[in-house]
């Protein structure tokens, strides 16, 4: 048996051999001569930042068939459910695929109509080299040689940055309307299970224990728990019921390919010279599902857009997007009228909750205390006093304070 490739700080997968690296470069560039000349191996991630999948850099150099010296760097993805201690949990989700499905089919048949219909060079994700669904494991480009960044997850996006990001939204959102127009069937069944569906509630312990959390959080706030405290206390019981009413299709709704779970870290923006953003691909794609765009727009919107603005300017601003590529890809289909489309994002509301409330907790989490799946579904009391800090924070007290009279406003914290 080959053996891993080692370095004073990393040890990567097993599999990943110089001859199985080799073997996929060969693959990847069309070159049955190409030989693997150096190697280096380097962690993708810091230890801690993913609890589901493996992170690692694969620098490299090899020459080809025409005897010229290249260097390469890709980063490998390698997801190990066998190891997951939640893998009961997601594995019903069925994102251990989903992503490798993402990366090997759909993401590349986008690209190809962005770049043969519209005439747009501009890259939507990440290139790949390679899926390898025996091992879980995907290979593609490393964004950050081309100075692809993560923008700041806790200040959030500003406009010049959302509004990007929107019509990139708008893009990938009409692209996957137009080849599902196309190629027919091409998104059923894989594409139905997202954090809420009807087949599925792994993640409910872990949605009402944040909820939980939250109301425990407020019981010395003199203002805010009398008003809000047993609202809170309903919608924990009640969240996953909602949120799955949002993700049923309403009748004529417009429905399109969903990233699923788009925030600002699975976000990557690109500047020009001047320093402002002129690009922006998505990642991680483990939670796409065909539904309304309308829940990629509550999720963005409750967990990534700074405070002044306007979210019903952005969904204009989303809608006129949309139109122009739709029309742009001579689309055929119903496009829906701008109050359409309100309406239709108006309808997904609910999504505001487990955005803002819940997982916006986990997002803006700073703290030394390790934060995990399986430290948020636990029923342990130290844990519970975990869950109940991220909302103890002077970012999220902010948050809530403004976030709930508007929720209660809206009628969420209500019966429905």
């Amino acid at each position: 048996m080959p053996e891993p490739i080692v370095n004073e700080f990393h040890v990567a997968p097993i599999f990943l051999t110089r001859d199985y690296i080799e073997q996929k470069l060969r693959a990847y560039v069309k070159d049955a001569k190409l030989q693997l000349t150096e190697l280096q191996v380097t962690p993708g991630t810091a230890n801690g930042e993913n609890f589901v999948s493996v992170m690692t850099r694969i620098t490299m150099k090899y020459r080809g068939k025409d005897l010229v010296n290249q260097k390469a760097t890709f980063l490998v993805k390698t997801t190990f459910a066998d190891k997951d201690p939640v893998a009961h949990l997601l594995e019903p989700y069925g994102i251990y695929v989903r992503e490798m499905d993402m990366y090997e089919e759909i993401l590349p048949k986008l690209s190809a109509i962005i770049k043969q219909d519209l005439h747009d060079p501009r890259k939507l994700f990440a290139g790949t080299m390679n899926v390898d669904r025996e091992r879980t494991s995907i290979i593609f480009e490393d964004m950050s040689l081309e100075k692809y960044f993560v923008a700041d997850r806790i200040k959030q996006l500003d406009r010049e940055h959302a509004e990007m990001t929107l019509e990139k939204l708008a893009l990938f959102h009409a692209t996957s309307k137009v080849l599902s127009e196309r190629q027919p069937g091409i998104f059923k069944d894989k594409y139905e299970r997202c954090f809420f569906n009807k087949h599925t509630r792994g993640y409910q312990p872990m949605m009402e224990n944040l909820i939980k959390a939250l109301e425990i959080s407020l019981r010395d706030d003199e203002e805010l728990y009398p008003r809000y405290g047993e609202k809170l206390k309903r919608v924990a019981e009640h969240i996953m019921e909602y949120c799955e009413r949002v993700m049923e299709p309403k009748k004529d709704d417009f429905l399109t390919l969903c990233h699923g779970d788009l925030w600002t870290t699975n976000i990557m923006f690109h500047n020009n010279d001047e320093g402002r953003p002129d690009n922006v691909i998505f990642i991680d794609f483990q939670f796409s599902v065909w539904n309304s765009p309308a829940i990629d727009l509550q999720y963005f919107f409750w967990t990534s857009l700074q405070e002044d603005l306007c979210h019903t300017e952005m969904v204009q601003f989303y809608h006129t997007k949309l139109v122009h590529a739709l029309k742009n890809l001579n689309f055929k289909g119903h496009i829906p009228s701008l109050f359409e489309f309100q309406q239709q994002f108006q309808a997904r509301s609910f999504y505001a909750i487990f955005a803002g409330l819940a997982f916006l907790a986990c997002m803006m989490h700073v703290g030394k205390e390790e934060l995990s799946i399986q430290r948020a579904i636990s029923p342990l009391k130290e844990d519970e006093a975990v869950r109940v800090s991220l909302y103890k924070t002077k970012i999220m007290r902010q948050k809530i304070k403004r976030f709930l009279p508007i929720f209660d406003r809206m009628g969420l914290l209500d019966d429905m």
